[in-house]
């Protein structure tokens, strides 16, 4: 069985000041997806941002305390250590790898992009007609990817899930389940070769 980890962070502005990170441990066997594990750090380091408030909403409903960066580092640190997960995966991963390598140092992976081949998959039979009839705008690039439609929110309403909430344990849930129901941890995959 395979375990994966998908990150999602929130910044307070572009790849500036950790907001939140938010991580996701699954185990996968097949065509089953088991959550081992789920981890919200909410730095204590800023109190303004495009997502600050939701942050905070988030943790005054789940009681979650805010931590010094070096805390919530630490606290990852051993979450990866204790699943043994060298790769991580996540939406947009360059944006999560730079806010990563920049704020938790310690957090250390080979990286893999879910966006990517959400681009390839949605662009393809069987998806792409009933895609193009939730997005009408959307248009290919001429190797046959998505132009542009393939947030996580646009994907999401195609799979019938809920708005992105800028809460990055809850976007990094999102994001687990569209790898799952598209596939993309098999495409992701490829890419390490």
């Amino acid at each position: 069985m395979e375990k994966i980890i998908v990150i999602d962070t929130e910044t307070v502005f572009g790849t500036y000041g950790l907001l939140s990170v938010g991580v996701v441990v699954v185990e996968r066997d097949g065509q089953t997806l088991k959550t081992l594990d789920t981890y919200f750090g909410f730095s204590n380091e800023f109190n303004h941002g495009f997502y600050f408030t939701q942050q905070l909403a988030y943790a005054k409903r789940n009681n979650v305390k805010r931590k010094p960066r070096c805390e919530i580092e630490a606290e990852l640190t051993d979450l990866v250590r204790r699943y043994n997960v060298s790769e991580a995966f996540a939406y947009n991963a360059g944006f999560d790898k730079t806010v990563t390598q920049t704020y938790l140092p310690a957090l250390q992976f080979n990286w893999l992009d879910l966006m990517k081949p959400a681009r390839q998959i949605l662009a393809s039979d069987p998806h792409y007609p009933d895609y193009k009839r939730f997005h009408p705008y959307i248009e290919l690039t001429k190797k046959g990817l998505l132009k542009s439609g393939y947030s996580v929110d646009c994907v999401g309403r195609y799979l019938g899930l809920p708005h992105e909430t800028h809460v990055a344990i809850e976007d990094a849930q999102m994001e687990t389940i569209i790898a799952f129901r598209l596939g993309l941890f098999d495409c992701a995959a490829v890419l390490r070769k």
